[in-house]
Formats: C-alpha cells, structure tokens, sequence
C-alpha cells in the first residue's frame, strides 16, 4: 500500500465534483435545491434504508431508470470487490475466487482469477443442483480463495481446507472499528451472531477482511500490517458528520449515491493511518481521545 499516491485535497475535490454531477443531473438531488429554495453545499444525508424507495430517482437525466431492462441497483463492479481484497493484502487475483451469496451473480472474473458464486444456505433456489454445482467447483479447484459471512462459511458443507478464507463483514459490525484486532487475537462476532476468533472461523484460518453493505458494495478491506480497516478512497468517499460518516460513491453513476448515511455507525469516524497515510475507519472515541 505504500505509495499509494493519496491526497486529502484530491480526495475532497473528487467528492466534490460527484456533489455536482448529483445536484446537476440527478433528479433526487436536484430536488433538495428545490426543497431548500436555494444551492446547497452538499446534499442532505439519505439513510441507505430509503435507497430502496428513491432507486429510480437516483439515475441521472440522460441515463434514466428502466425497471425491465436494468439489472439490480446494488451489485456494483468486478474492480471494487477486487479493490478492497487487495487492500486486505491477502488477495492478489492468482486464485479463483468464490463467493458466497444469496443470489447468482453474472461474472466470470474478478481481475485476472475466474469468479464463482457459490449459493448460501439461505438462498431460494429453484434447482438445489444449482447449490450442489457451485460446491462442487469449489471442492475441485485448486487452491480457491473463499469469501463470505463467518455464518455462511461455516454453514457451507465439505468446503476444502485448502481453500484461502476471506471473511466480508458488514459497515456496522464492531470489528470494523478495532485496531489491531487480529494481530492481538481479540474476540469478534460477526454476522449471524458467529464467533471469529483472531484469524479463525470454526477452527480454519482467516487470510482477510473485507468490509461490505448491502447497498454501497465493497467499501475496504483490513490491512493484515497495520491491522486497520483501509476505506478504498479511490472509489469511496467519507465524509465526517456529528451524526456520524456520510458516503459516497465516487465513480458509480447509476444509481449515483453521494452523502449516504448507515444506521449503527454513528461511533465510527474517519481518520488517516499512521503507517500507509490513507483513510481508515476508527472507533471515534479512539479519535476524540
């Protein structure tokens, strides 16, 4: 990570260039002006619980919604999975990549390794074969890297010893705010109420951490150095609020989603490391203090 090339006055500069692009062309934004009765510097923050019920007003002018042609709103891009997984420095993209999920996915790769979605226990599938397919590449690939929830990991069947675990975890899991909290061994629970202990899920270990929303996508990973969880700022933005961080996507225009609040952040903040000088998520009273 070093050399990374961060600027602190490149970053604003990119979130404000995305405020005007969302303000000029974005009909949701576009009626905060209207609303207000004036500019605003930025616009007001949207809780990601309403992205859902504004999604078709989230797509610029020239580029509109089109419910029967468009794919779901949420799944993003290859580059910002691969992205976060990179700032874990446990990815490189030289193994094939599989990934739990609740729905499949149409990629074939992320980067230079093939992509696999291999279907959570949860899933609805209209042909178990699906499930059974997906598990079955997985136990005949050789040396797979492994991502998902520590719950859905642990629920997956016969998955290889070999196989690299990544562990993705939710914005608001309070791991997101630990320092150093792999190299320490610290306790942490994460989704589904599952036990991760230090670098262990269920007794295998844990090569990295990657932090996710269901709405916003991949957001960063956790560096295995400094053990500090890396906002991917060439793709994110964050912006410090009392409330708490505000979001923005700096290159994902449809649907555009700038200044996007999550519930149960509210004790993160945004600071930079020591060590790499870019920006990572901290508990805000460790940055208070």
């Amino acid at each position: 990570m070093a050399g990374s090339g961060f600027s602190e006055r490149a970053w604003d500069q990119a979130y404000r260039a995305a405020v005007a692009q969302a303000f000029g062309t974005v009909p949701y934004y576009r009626e905060m002006w209207a609303e207000a009765g004036a500019r605003r510097e930025d616009p007001a923050p949207t809780p990601v619980t309403r992205l859902e019920e504004v999604l078709a007003a989230l797509y610029p002018l020239g580029a509109p919604y089109e419910r029967r042609r468009e794919e779901p709103g949420w799944i993003g891009e290859p580059a910002e999975l691969l992205e976060a997984l990179r700032l874990t420095g446990a990815y490189r993209g030289e193994r094939p990549l599989f990934e739990v999920r609740r729905a499949l996915l149409d990629w074939r790769r992320v980067g230079r390794a093939r992509y696999h979605v291999v279907l959570s226990a949860d899933a609805e599938a209209a042909d178990p074969e699906t499930r059974a397919a997906g598990l079955r590449a997985l136990r005949a690939a050789r040396e797979p890297a492994l991502l998902g929830d520590p719950g859905q990991l642990a629920e997956l069947p016969d998955h290889p010893g070999g196989a690299r675990l990544l562990v993705r975890l939710p914005l608001t899991d309070p791991a997101v705010s630990e320092h150093g909290a792999h190299e320490h061994g610290a306790h942490e629970h994460g989704a589904h109420g599952q036990e991760v202990h230090g670098q262990e899920v269920h007794g295998q270990e844990v090569h990295g951490h990657v932090v996710h929303d269901g709405h916003l996508g991949y957001l960063g990973g956790r560096d295995r150095g400094c053990g500090r969880v890396h906002v991917n700022w060439r793709r994110v933005h964050v912006r410090q609020t009392p409330a708490g961080p505000l979001f923005t996507l700096l290159r994902r225009r449809r649907p555009t989603l700038v200044g996007i609040s999550v519930p149960g952040t509210a004790h993160l903040a945004v600071e930079r490391c020591a060590r790499h000088g870019t920006p990572v998520l901290a508990a805000r009273e460790a940055v208070a203090a």
